[in-house]
């Protein structure tokens, strides 16, 4: 298996594993808002970092973590929207689509 492989593996198995356990602290816990809080878990971003760091060393490694910066605000953008839209009684749905599209923009 090439660096490659194993990289796109590992990003798989620590992103997939916080997916589970997210959603298992989801169905456990009697508040859903603070399960809610362990969704926004950036686990792509901390395998991103560790691959980085592991492979090119501490300066990729800050690079990814200081590019993840962009990310992280477009998800808190599309967050707001999908709140917004959810309390002016918008469906699920629609409402999720509303801050996915606001997170692309």
């Amino acid at each position: 298996m090439n660096k490659s492989s194993q990289d796109y593996l590992l990003r798989f198995l620590v992103g997939g594993s916080i997916l589970v356990l997210v959603y298992i602290l989801s169905a456990v816990l009697p508040w859903k808002t603070l399960a809610g809080m362990f969704a926004a878990f950036p686990g792509v971003m901390a395998a991103a970092v560790i691959l980085s760091g592991w492979r090119q060393g501490d300066g990729a490694a800050a690079d990814t973590a200081q590019g993840s910066v962009y990310g992280m605000v477009g998800g808190l953008v599309c967050v707001i929207v999908t709140v917004l839209a959810l309390s002016l009684g918008g469906y699920w749905l629609l409402a999720l689509a509303a801050g996915l599209v606001a997170w692309l923009s």
